[in-house]
């Protein structure tokens, strides 16, 4: 195809992306500090005054929080608090032995002073809700404009197919920052003689001082190219947000047979889920630790500290997670193991497990800047900025041409 076909598709898959991306970038560019911000914003949700004292371990507060709302179960431990974090469990209500009805829970969740155990409040439900927005809900608002425009499922469509487009028009830009291959005749060969590289650099370069025209083309295609690796990997990774079940997943299939990551690990289910094990959150804690060294020493990996136990009623199994050097981003193995008896059931999500579930882990974190600390998340959130100079740059050059072409029309 001649290479004007290609510079109509990539100006029309820009005009499409416009608007799209100045959204996604702008919100994103504040998501990558979404924690950071919303705990500045409401220090008040997850932390209290730090004290002196040591903070009461996981499992002591998760007892004194059944104890509070015996009516209530409680699924999962979040390990590794920072100092003078709140305790938080959510609820779930216990099934009455007679009727077999879960039995009255108006609370949502429990929250416990870290320190002395004693009870902060409960949640009553979640504040999901983007109108009127204040303090308390702008980092969940910000979050659902960048994931779906406010529209729910029709806007995730709509920025899954504006991802695709991206995904693809991805490698025409970059295409495009090629130099075009010259007809060379005797007359000319002598001013022709430039090599490839020496004509390409021109693309890689921001010439100053230079017209505006000049420096928009040249900001566009030069941080295009610096950026365009993040740019692919933010793309592909919104499809596997927003396209999952489509597009994402069955490419993903086909390409490295990857699981299906809405059922993975897919574990056999119980004819009737068990929402009471017999071991409870202490017994089950220290046969997780012990488990998870044995499977540590045999897959060769080291363990640096805990993040989370979760028990599944529909399994009748627990899950534990840990920080290991197998971790790709918040993306840790998860060891299970019977609800009753403590007997090993399996570890999954180790990255030499499937090539295709360990490249989309690494998307997704990538995405959300969960790897490399401090650095990357200043990264990620000056490419959101980036991302959106793109977008100005390439409708700023469509407009100069239009017009250009119109007088010439005339």
């Amino acid at each position: 195809m001649k290479r004007q076909f290609w510079v109509l598709m990539h100006r029309y898959a820009g005009l499409y992306l416009t608007f799209f991306l100045i959204i996604v970038g702008i919100t994103g560019s504040l998501l990558a500090f979404y924690q950071e911000l919303d705990d500045w914003l409401n220090p008040e949700r997850r932390f209290v005054a730090i004290e002196q004292r040591v903070m009461l371990d996981d499992i002591t507060l998760v007892e004194k929080a059944q104890a509070l709302v015996p009516e209530a179960r409680i699924n999962q431990i979040v390990f590794n608090r920072k100092p003078g974090q709140i305790f938080e469990a959510g609820l779930l209500p216990k099934i009455d032995t007679e009727t077999g009805k879960p039995l009255p829970l108006d609370e949502f969740s429990i929250r416990l002073n870290p320190y002395s155990g004693e009870l902060i409040d409960y949640g009553l439900d979640e504040d999901d809700s983007i109108w009127p927005i204040t303090k308390s809900n702008v980092m969940n608002v910000i979050y659902k404009l960048h994931f779906s425009l406010l529209l729910e499922q029709p806007g995730i469509w709509l920025l899954g197919i504006a991802a695709l487009i991206w995904t693809l028009d991805c490698f025409v830009g970059f295409y495009l920052t090629l130099p075009p291959a010259r007809k060379t005749t005797a007359s000319n060969s002598a001013q022709t003689g430039k090599s490839f590289g020496s004509r390409w650099s021109v693309a890689w370069k921001i010439k100053w001082p230079s017209s505006t025209h000049r420096l928009m083309v040249d900001l566009h295609r030069a941080f295009g190219l610096w950026t365009w690796l993040m740019l692919l990997v933010i793309a592909w990774s919104a499809v596997s947000f927003n396209l999952r079940e489509f597009i994402y997943q069955p490419l993903m299939t086909w390409a490295f047979n990857m699981p299906d990551l809405e059922q993975y690990p897919e574990l056999p289910q119980l004819a009737k889920a068990k929402p009471e094990p017999k071991l409870d959150w202490r017994a089950a804690h220290a046969i997780a630790k012990k488990l998870l060294a044995e499977q540590a020493q045999q897959h060769e990996f080291t363990v640096f500290g805990e993040i989370e136990l979760a028990y599944q009623p529909e399994l009748g199994l627990y899950v534990y997670q840990a920080e290991t050097d197998k971790n790709i981003g918040e993306f840790a193995p998860m060891l299970y193991f019977d609800g009753d008896t403590g007997q090993f059931a399996g570890i999954y999500g180790l990255p030499e497990e499937n090539i295709g579930y360990t490249i989309t882990m690494w998307l997704m974190s990538l995405h959300r800047a969960r790897v490399f600390g401090l650095p990357f998340k200043l990264f990620v959130s000056t490419m959101g900025l980036v991302v959106v100079m793109l977008s100005i740059t390439g409708f700023y050059i469509y407009l100069k041409k239009r017009k250009a072409q119109a007088l010439k029309n005339r």
